[in-house]
C-alpha cells in the first residue's frame, strides 16, 4: 500500500477532506510516469487535494499532466510559498468552534463581527514574539477581558480539540512560530500576571498530541 510522505485528513461539517503530499529530493526533474503513479494513488480516495513537490522541478510533460489532473506542483523556489499556503488552507477548514472543549489547551483568538474566529491566534511580542496558550479557560478569560477592554482587536477563547491542536501545531511549525503555555497560582494576582513556559512545537506534539505523529520531513 502507497504512504503519503505526507497526509492530513479532517472533517468539516461532517464531510472528510484529505491532503495527500508527495516530496522528491532527486537531482532531476520528475518525470511524467511519477506523476502518473501519484495520480493513480489519489484516486483511491475520496474529495482529496494532491500537493507534489519537487527539489528540482517537473519535466514539460509530467506538469502537463499533473496540472491536467488538478495536483498542485511546487519546486524547491515555490516551498516558502507553500508554507503560507498550507497554513492558511488549514486555518480555513479547522477553525475552532465556540463548543471545543480544549484537549488540554486553550487559545485566544481573533473574531470577526459575528463571533467566528479568523483563524489568527492572539500573539504578544513580551518576552519574545510567541503564541500564549492555557491549561485553564478560565485562566485564559483573564487574559481575555484584559485584551477586549484595550479595544485593539476584538477576541475570544477557544477550546484546542485534539484536531484542533494537530491544526495549530502544523501552523505553528510550518510559520516557525513560538509557544508559551501559561499558569497561574495564587501568586499570580494581575490579569496579565502568568508563570510561562516556552515549548517547542515538536514537544507540543511528543506530549500532548495523541494521533499520529505528523512527518514534517521532505
Amino acid at each position: 500500500m502507497h504512504e503519503f510522505d505526507l497526509f492530513y485528513e479532517f472533517d468539516k461539517s461532517g464531510i472528510i477532506h484529505q491532503v495527500g503530499i508527495e516530496c522528491k529530493n532527486t537531482n532531476r526533474p520528475i518525470e511524467r510516469s511519477e506523476i502518473q503513479v501519484f495520480v493513480d494513488t489519489l484516486n483511491n480516495f475520496r474529495n482529496i487535494v494532491g500537493i507534489f513537490i519537487s527539489k528540482n522541478g517537473f519535466q514539460s510533460g509530467a506538469k502537463e499532466y499533473g496540472k491536467k489532473h488538478g495536483l498542485i506542483l511546487m519546486d524547491n523556489e515555490d516551498l516558502p510559498t507553500f508554507a503560507q499556503m498550507f497554513a492558511d488552507r488549514i486555518k480555513t477548514v479547522a477553525l475552532p468552534e465556540e463548543s471545543y472543549i480544549g484537549e488540554p489547551f486553550w487559545a485566544i483568538m481573533e473574531i470577526n463581527d459575528k463571533n467566528r474566529v479568523t483563524g489568527s491566534y492572539y500573539g504578544t511580542g513580551r518576552p519574545f514574539p510567541h503564541i500564549p496558550i492555557y491549561f485553564s479557560k478560565r485562566h485564559a478569560e483573564s487574559m481575555l477581558e484584559v485584551l477586549n477592554k484595550n479595544g485593539i482587536a476584538k477576541y475570544a477563547v477557544r477550546g484546542l480539540t485534539q484536531f484542533a491542536l494537530r491544526a495549530f501545531i502544523i501552523t505553528t511549525k510550518l510559520m516557525n512560530i513560538r509557544i508559551m503555555i501559561c499558569l497561574k497560582d495564587r501568586n499570580t494576582i494581575k490579569a496579565t500576571d502568568f508563570f510561562a513556559f516556552e515549548i517547542s512545537n515538536d514537544e507540543l506534539q511528543k506530549q500532548y498530541y495523541y494521533g499520529k505523529q505528523i512527518d514534517f520531513s521532505l
